[in-house]
């Protein structure tokens, strides 16, 4: 099983870089269950796992069955999102990533709050730092009360953002479902 290094971003005050393995990804046990099916629920785990074993085209196949499956569900549209970044399709994956958010229940601080940095990780990768300043702005904004380390942390990301020219060091990815 292969090990990605994520940092949990969230309202948790959790802002730490953790090594994870796919089949060991959790979502915190304090969030409210979004709607999904057994078979849209298990489409998410499947594409999140592709993509954290380096297939962002078969997460983003298995995302798109999960969609079918049950478009309510918010994870599959951020699998989408994350899996359409790591393809350099950038604009696409700010739009699955803004379905997320809008997917995510409004009390559902932490979903909508890796949706917001799904976003801006998508912008930094792509070299887009005016959006990628403005979207690490929005999330610190939305989690700076309840996780000042994580807004203090994406803050650090948007002064860092180079362009193209000069590659930037790639923020660390939200955590997957």
């Amino acid at each position: 099983m292969a090990w990605r290094w994520l940092v949990v971003v969230s309202c948790l005050g959790v802002a730490l870089p953790l090594a994870a393995r796919a089949d060991e990804l959790h979502a915190p046990k304090n969030v409210n269950a979004e709607p999904h099916t057994a078979q849209s629920a298990a489409m998410a785990t499947r594409a999140a796992v592709a993509d954290m074993n380096g297939n962002p085209e078969a997460a983003l196949n298995l995302a798109n069955q999960g969609i079918g499956a049950d478009p309510r569900d918010p994870w599959n549209y951020y699998n989408k999102g994350m899996a359409l970044s790591e393809l350099r399709q950038t604009d696409a994956a700010i739009a699955a990533l803004f379905a997320a958010e809008n997917h995510f229940a409004a009390n559902d601080k932490w979903g909508r709050s890796i949706a917001k940095y799904g976003r801006a990780h998508a912008f930094a990768v792509a070299g887009r730092c005016v959006e990628a300043k403005r979207a690490f702005e929005e999330y610190a904004a939305f989690v700076d009360k309840d996780d000042p380390l994580a807004a203090k942390m994406a803050r650090r990301y948007a002064a860092d953002c180079n362009s193209p020219a000069s590659p930037a060091p790639s923020a660390p990815r939200p955590p997957s479902r």
